[in-house]
């Protein structure tokens, strides 16, 4: 059985059982789930339980549902994975999550993130293989809860996601370098950069994969490479090879099917920056980063107007 976890809203912290085949959410008390949120409609989604998949729906709210930051078309059934991030309306956020993961979080360990230990690297039979870290499902949802409250804190726009950056370099701790890279919807150009650090290194380059983010840019679509030297050789750039750059990660912002620019992480000279299921996570971040880029963008059109 699957559980509602709600990260934001009126609602933090709560957890819902799925225990029907079909569970409704909106603002109306005759829902299942009741968020009494005015940017959520009376009758706002549908979710149901088809054997072990469950499917999403949005009921032709006001405001729109998101999954991992992509809005879904109104009465149209769309699966979702346990890990997704769901919004309900741009300011509600949920996530399906395993009722064996699923635990109870007060409101001061939403808002602190405990420090996760990484793997040791071990060899074995020729080959570095990387032990699976520690990171649970409660630090994940932690991690999601905590860029929830900087999205709604009254920073610029550079600090939030300077802040958003940092609360993942703090988790994921084998990460050298993280980057936001706006782009512009006109000319489809970067327009921004926001980057920042790991204490760990020494030198600190700016430089990213610009071959990379460009398919990103191009695809939409997620890449993610654990180790550069067991990639295909056409692959990897010769700029990533002069950089040392050894795993790379980078998701598109994606906010009303638009792209925003992409969120971009690496490690230098170290592989395995990152595991192959932490492309949801920051996936499901990037959604909620995505919107808020939009509407920073919106709010200072609107003050030059």
């Amino acid at each position: 059985m699957a559980v509602i976890q709600v990260m934001t809203g009126p609602k933090r912290g709560e957890h819902h059982s799925l225990e029907g085949d079909v569970t409704f959410i909106g603002r109306s008390p005759d829902n299942n789930i009741v968020i009494d949120d005015s940017a959520v409609s009376r009758s706002h989604v549908r979710i149901t339980r088809k054997g072990k998949k469950y499917f999403i729906r949005d009921l032709n709210s006001k405001n729109g549902t998101f999954v991992n930051g992509e809005r879904i078309e109104p009465n149209k059934d769309v699966e979702i994975d346990i890990g997704a991030s769901i919004g309900i309306s741009k300011k509600v956020i949920v996530s399906l999550v395993d009722s064996y993961e699923q635990e109870d979080l007060g409101e001061e360990e939403l808002e602190v993130l405990d420090a996760v230990s990484l793997p040791e690297e071990m060899e074995q039979e020729g080959k570095v293989l990387v032990q699976d870290r520690p990171m649970t499902h409660k630090k994940n949802m932690e991690l999601i809860s905590k860029v929830a409250a900087i999205l709604e804190q009254s920073l610029n726009l550079n600090q939030t996601l300077e802040s958003i950056l940092q609360s993942i370099l703090d988790l994921l701790i084998r990460i050298d370098r993280g980057f936001f890279i706006l782009v512009d919807k006109q000319t489809g150009k970067i327009s921004n950069i926001i980057s920042i650090f790991s204490k760990q290194r020494e030198h600190k380059v700016g430089r990213f994969s610009r071959s990379i983010v460009g398919r990103v840019i191009k695809e939409k679509k997620p890449v993610i490479m654990l180790d550069t030297l067991s990639e295909d050789e056409h692959d990897v750039s010769e700029s990533m090879q002069l950089m040392n750059i050894r795993s790379v990660m980078c998701v598109p912002l994606m906010s009303r099917s638009r792209l925003r620019g992409v969120l971009y992480f690496d490690s230098i000279q170290r592989p395995h920056g990152f595991r192959k299921e932490d492309l949801s996570l920051i996936t499901a971040l990037s959604g909620p980063a995505a919107i808020a880029i939009e509407n920073a963008l919106l709010s200072d059109r609107k003050e030059e107007s």
